[in-house]
Protein backbone atom coordinates (compact mmCIF):
# COMPACT_ATOMS: atom_id res chain seq x y z
CA UNK A 1 0.00 0.00 0.00
CA UNK A 2 1.63 3.31 -1.18
CA UNK A 3 0.97 6.60 0.91
CA UNK A 4 1.11 10.33 -1.02
CA UNK A 5 3.11 12.42 1.79
CA UNK A 6 2.89 15.42 -0.61
CA UNK A 7 1.32 18.77 1.69
CA UNK A 8 -1.16 19.30 -1.19
CA UNK A 9 -3.10 16.02 -0.89
CA UNK A 10 -4.58 17.06 2.40
CA UNK A 11 -7.35 19.36 2.20
CA UNK A 12 -6.77 23.48 2.22
CA UNK A 13 -9.69 24.28 4.35
CA UNK A 14 -8.57 21.44 6.94
CA UNK A 15 -5.31 22.89 6.71
CA UNK A 16 -6.48 26.07 7.32
CA UNK A 17 -8.81 24.90 10.24
CA UNK A 18 -5.65 23.53 11.88
CA UNK A 19 -3.52 26.46 11.80
CA UNK A 20 -6.49 28.94 13.10
CA UNK A 21 -6.89 26.29 15.61
CA UNK A 22 -3.46 26.25 16.70
CA UNK A 23 -2.92 29.83 16.26
CA UNK A 24 -5.52 30.87 18.38
CA UNK A 25 -4.95 28.32 21.25
CA UNK A 26 -1.25 30.22 21.30
CA UNK A 27 -2.94 34.01 21.35
CA UNK A 28 -5.09 32.53 24.10
CA UNK A 29 -2.23 31.19 26.37
CA UNK A 30 -0.45 34.35 25.75
CA UNK A 31 -3.35 36.22 27.33
CA UNK A 32 -3.80 34.19 29.92
CA UNK A 33 -0.01 33.92 30.75
CA UNK A 34 -0.55 38.02 31.13
CA UNK A 35 -3.47 37.82 32.83
CA UNK A 36 -2.08 35.64 35.46
CA UNK A 37 1.76 37.73 35.35
CA UNK A 38 -0.76 40.68 36.43
CA UNK A 39 -2.49 39.03 39.31
CA UNK A 40 0.26 37.49 40.48
CA UNK A 41 2.23 40.94 40.91
CA UNK A 42 -1.38 42.42 42.37
CA UNK A 43 -2.11 40.16 45.22
CA UNK A 44 1.87 39.22 46.32
CA UNK A 45 1.86 43.14 46.72
CA UNK A 46 -1.52 42.87 48.21
CA UNK A 47 -0.93 40.09 50.56
CA UNK A 48 2.49 41.18 51.81
CA UNK A 49 1.47 44.53 52.28
CA UNK A 50 -1.46 43.24 54.84
CA UNK A 51 0.66 41.30 56.63
CA UNK A 52 2.23 44.68 57.54
CA UNK A 53 -1.04 46.16 58.20
CA UNK A 54 -0.30 47.85 60.67
CA UNK A 55 2.62 49.91 59.11
CA UNK A 56 0.75 50.32 56.17
CA UNK A 57 -1.84 52.03 57.93
CA UNK A 58 0.28 54.61 59.71
CA UNK A 59 2.23 55.57 56.22
CA UNK A 60 -1.36 55.71 54.35
CA UNK A 61 -2.57 57.78 57.40
CA UNK A 62 0.81 60.20 56.57
CA UNK A 63 0.60 59.84 53.16
CA UNK A 64 -2.91 59.70 52.04
CA UNK A 65 -2.30 61.70 49.13
CA UNK A 66 -0.13 59.15 47.63
CA UNK A 67 -3.21 56.86 47.66
CA UNK A 68 -5.08 59.09 45.43
CA UNK A 69 -2.26 59.67 43.31
CA UNK A 70 -1.98 55.73 42.41
CA UNK A 71 -5.04 55.83 41.65
CA UNK A 72 -5.43 58.47 39.07
CA UNK A 73 -2.50 56.63 37.72
CA UNK A 74 -4.52 53.44 37.63
CA UNK A 75 -7.56 55.52 35.59
CA UNK A 76 -4.75 57.08 33.71
CA UNK A 77 -3.18 53.47 32.30
CA UNK A 78 -6.42 51.88 31.72
CA UNK A 79 -7.40 55.16 29.68
CA UNK A 80 -4.10 54.95 27.79
CA UNK A 81 -4.41 51.37 26.83
CA UNK A 82 -7.87 51.94 26.13
CA UNK A 83 -7.99 54.48 23.56
CA UNK A 84 -4.55 54.98 22.30
CA UNK A 85 -2.87 51.37 22.07
CA UNK A 86 -3.06 51.52 18.33
CA UNK A 87 -0.02 54.49 19.07
CA UNK A 88 1.43 52.02 21.35
CA UNK A 89 4.36 49.92 20.26
CA UNK A 90 3.52 46.14 22.29
CA UNK A 91 6.64 46.78 24.73
CA UNK A 92 5.09 50.05 25.70
CA UNK A 93 1.78 47.57 26.39
CA UNK A 94 3.46 45.45 28.77
CA UNK A 95 5.27 48.25 30.64
CA UNK A 96 1.50 50.20 31.33
CA UNK A 97 0.01 46.75 32.20
CA UNK A 98 2.76 45.90 34.49
CA UNK A 99 2.82 48.86 36.05
CA UNK A 100 -1.25 49.02 36.55
CA UNK A 101 -0.22 45.73 38.07
CA UNK A 102 1.54 46.69 40.42
CA UNK A 103 0.16 50.14 41.70
CA UNK A 104 -3.19 48.03 42.08
CA UNK A 105 -1.11 45.97 44.42
CA UNK A 106 -1.34 48.78 46.59
CA UNK A 107 -4.73 50.33 45.61
CA UNK A 108 -6.56 47.47 47.03
CA UNK A 109 -4.45 46.97 50.46
CA UNK A 110 -7.03 49.35 52.57
CA UNK A 111 -9.68 46.57 51.35
CA UNK A 112 -7.08 43.63 52.36
CA UNK A 113 -7.22 45.17 55.72
CA UNK A 114 -10.35 46.59 55.97
CA UNK A 115 -11.81 42.79 55.25
CA UNK A 116 -9.28 40.76 57.02
CA UNK A 117 -7.23 37.91 55.94
CA UNK A 118 -9.48 35.26 56.34
CA UNK A 119 -12.39 36.53 54.52
CA UNK A 120 -9.43 38.01 51.97
CA UNK A 121 -8.73 34.39 51.38
CA UNK A 122 -11.81 32.87 51.16
CA UNK A 123 -12.77 35.20 48.50
CA UNK A 124 -9.57 35.12 46.81
CA UNK A 125 -10.64 31.29 46.69
CA UNK A 126 -13.92 31.41 45.45
CA UNK A 127 -12.92 34.18 42.99
CA UNK A 128 -10.56 31.88 41.16
CA UNK A 129 -13.34 28.99 40.83
CA UNK A 130 -16.47 30.96 39.80
CA UNK A 131 -13.66 32.66 37.50
CA UNK A 132 -12.37 29.63 36.12
CA UNK A 133 -15.57 28.01 35.35
CA UNK A 134 -16.74 31.35 33.28
CA UNK A 135 -13.44 31.53 31.20
CA UNK A 136 -14.37 27.67 30.42
CA UNK A 137 -17.46 28.43 29.20
CA UNK A 138 -16.77 31.75 27.61
CA UNK A 139 -14.14 29.26 25.53
CA UNK A 140 -16.65 26.60 24.60
CA UNK A 141 -19.73 28.07 24.35
CA UNK A 142 -21.16 28.33 21.08
CA UNK A 143 -23.51 31.21 22.03
CA UNK A 144 -22.73 34.60 20.88
CA UNK A 145 -21.99 36.41 23.57
CA UNK A 146 -21.47 40.50 21.70
CA UNK A 147 -24.86 41.45 22.27
CA UNK A 148 -24.22 40.32 26.23
CA UNK A 149 -21.51 43.03 26.29
CA UNK A 150 -24.33 46.30 26.09
CA UNK A 151 -26.51 44.46 28.20
CA UNK A 152 -23.27 44.19 30.92
CA UNK A 153 -21.99 47.68 30.81
CA UNK A 154 -25.96 49.28 31.15
CA UNK A 155 -26.02 47.20 33.93
CA UNK A 156 -22.61 48.69 35.09
CA UNK A 157 -23.66 51.72 34.83
CA UNK A 158 -26.69 51.67 36.78
CA UNK A 159 -24.95 49.90 39.18
CA UNK A 160 -22.56 52.85 39.85
CA UNK A 161 -25.69 54.75 39.84
CA UNK A 162 -27.43 52.96 42.54
CA UNK A 163 -24.21 52.79 44.53
CA UNK A 164 -24.09 56.71 44.60
CA UNK A 165 -27.63 57.25 45.73
CA UNK A 166 -27.26 54.17 48.28
CA UNK A 167 -23.90 56.39 49.57
CA UNK A 168 -26.13 59.25 50.19
CA UNK A 169 -29.04 58.11 51.42
CA UNK A 170 -27.98 55.66 53.91
CA UNK A 171 -30.25 52.86 52.02
CA UNK A 172 -30.93 49.70 54.11
CA UNK A 173 -29.18 46.10 52.60
CA UNK A 174 -27.86 47.96 49.64
CA UNK A 175 -24.46 46.85 49.95
CA UNK A 176 -25.99 42.94 50.03
CA UNK A 177 -27.68 43.81 46.91
CA UNK A 178 -24.60 45.79 45.23
CA UNK A 179 -22.27 42.76 46.21
CA UNK A 180 -24.67 40.16 44.92
CA UNK A 181 -25.73 42.88 41.60
CA UNK A 182 -21.68 43.29 41.20
CA UNK A 183 -20.79 39.74 41.08
CA UNK A 184 -23.25 38.66 38.80
CA UNK A 185 -22.65 41.55 36.16
CA UNK A 186 -18.91 40.72 36.49
CA UNK A 187 -19.36 37.26 36.57
CA UNK A 188 -21.09 37.68 33.09
CA UNK A 189 -18.06 40.25 32.05
CA UNK A 190 -16.02 37.34 32.49
CA UNK A 191 -17.69 35.23 29.95
CA UNK A 192 -17.87 37.77 27.21
CA UNK A 193 -14.22 39.11 27.58
CA UNK A 194 -13.12 35.39 27.48
CA UNK A 195 -14.88 34.94 24.19
CA UNK A 196 -13.58 38.23 22.72
CA UNK A 197 -10.13 36.84 22.64
CA UNK A 198 -11.52 34.55 19.84
CA UNK A 199 -12.40 37.74 18.17
CA UNK A 200 -9.32 39.34 18.69
CA UNK A 201 -7.35 37.04 16.97
CA UNK A 202 -9.76 36.40 14.25
CA UNK A 203 -9.57 40.12 13.68
CA UNK A 204 -5.49 40.65 13.87
CA UNK A 205 -4.39 36.98 12.30
CA UNK A 206 -1.07 37.37 10.89
CA UNK A 207 -0.32 41.06 12.06
CA UNK A 208 1.97 39.86 14.82
CA UNK A 209 2.36 43.61 16.13
CA UNK A 210 -1.38 43.75 16.60
CA UNK A 211 -2.02 40.49 18.81
CA UNK A 212 0.66 41.20 21.11
CA UNK A 213 -0.83 44.66 21.38
CA UNK A 214 -4.71 43.00 21.71
CA UNK A 215 -3.55 40.43 23.88
CA UNK A 216 -2.61 42.61 26.92
CA UNK A 217 -6.15 44.57 26.21
CA UNK A 218 -7.71 41.01 26.78
CA UNK A 219 -5.35 40.44 29.36
CA UNK A 220 -6.21 43.51 31.05
CA UNK A 221 -10.31 42.39 30.97
CA UNK A 222 -9.70 39.56 32.19
CA UNK A 223 -7.25 41.12 35.01
CA UNK A 224 -10.02 43.67 35.96
CA UNK A 225 -12.95 41.18 35.90
CA UNK A 226 -11.05 38.66 38.46
CA UNK A 227 -10.45 41.70 40.80
CA UNK A 228 -13.66 43.42 40.47
CA UNK A 229 -15.20 39.75 40.94
CA UNK A 230 -12.88 39.68 43.67
CA UNK A 231 -13.97 42.78 45.24
CA UNK A 232 -17.54 41.80 45.37
CA UNK A 233 -17.26 38.67 46.68
CA UNK A 234 -14.85 40.14 49.56
CA UNK A 235 -17.76 42.72 50.24
CA UNK A 236 -20.41 39.81 50.52
CA UNK A 237 -18.35 37.56 52.63
CA UNK A 238 -17.07 40.03 54.92
CA UNK A 239 -20.76 40.98 55.01
CA UNK A 240 -21.52 37.46 56.18
CA UNK A 241 -18.98 37.16 58.86
CA UNK A 242 -19.77 40.81 60.48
Amino acid sequence: MNYNYNNNSYPQNSYQQYEQTNGLAEYSKRVFSWMFLGLGITFIIGFVMLMNADKVIFFLAENIALYYIAALVEVVAVFILGFFVGKLSPTACKAIFIIYSVVNGFTITPALIVYGAQSAFYAFAATALIFGAMTLYGMVTKRDLTKLGTVLFIGLIGLLIYSVIAMLFHMPMSDLIISIIGIVLFVGFTAYDTQKIKRYYMSFSGDEVSLQKTAIIAALDLYLDFINLFLYILRLFARNNN
